[in-house]
């Protein structure tokens, strides 16, 4: 009994360290293999937390100001940040990567008017330069994955320049005046698979993932 019991634990630690070694092999060759995909999905991890954190400092501002439409837009912004930053994170976990602690951002706090500017700006870069360079870069790769959490990132970030740009005309001298017509947009919607961010939830599905329309969080 003994001798069949010292078998099963001898047959037992041969399977765990051959898992093991299968592991830590299929992580060199996943580093090997997409050794630029996981570089720009920790410089995407990074960027989305830090960009999640600064959108919910500007939300916290705008509330101190009382611009609670405004409020609202950056607390559904930062909310679609951090299901990026999510996504890209669960990738190269997946990969075998471990993912870094960043340090705290430095987030510099403006004014409301000021933090639309900075955050239409930001998201306009974004869009038109950094994302784009970043999808031609890993495609050789091949990691169908990271390019689609990638490209929903990307798309969902037009509707971030797009809502912005809702209240672009709001910087100037009605400042005010203007904001509170926005707030008519009562509630955002975030899709907690692709960031998606609309204040008007689709009829069925996601307009990016195409997922159910319960995968949307309500912002209140």
């Amino acid at each position: 009994m003994n001798c069949k019991k010292t078998i099963i634990h001898i047959l037992f630690g041969f399977c765990l360290f051959s898992f093991v070694l299968n592991q830590a092999a299929s992580s060199e060759n996943n580093i090997t293999n997409y050794r630029e995909t996981i570089s720009i999905l920790q410089e995407l991890c990074r960027a989305e937390i830090t960009a999640s954190k600064t959108y919910a400092a500007f939300a916290q501002k705008a509330l101190e100001e009382k611009y609670y439409s405004v409020a609202r837009l950056f607390s559904a912004l930062s909310e679609s940040e951090f299901v990026h930053a999510r996504n890209f994170k669960n990738i190269l976990n997946d990969l075998g990567v471990e993912t870094e602690n960043f340090p705290e951002p430095d987030i510099k706090i403006s004014d409301t008017k000021e933090n639309l500017k900075f955050s239409l700006n930001v998201e306009l870069s974004e869009i038109d330069t950094n994302y784009p360079k970043l999808i031609k870069r890993i495609k050789t790769e091949g990691n169908e994955r990271a390019l689609e959490d990638i490209t929903y990132a990307w798309e969902s970030e037009m509707q971030h320049r797009d809502l912005i740009k809702k209240m672009k005309s709001a910087l100037g001298f009605f400042f005010g005046k203007i904001v509170d017509k926005l707030k008519e947009a009562k509630d955002y919607h975030v899709c907690q698979r692709c960031g998606s961010t609309v204040f008007k939830l689709p009829e069925k599905s996601c307009i990016i993932c195409g997922n159910p329309v319960s995968m949307y969080k309500q912002i209140k």
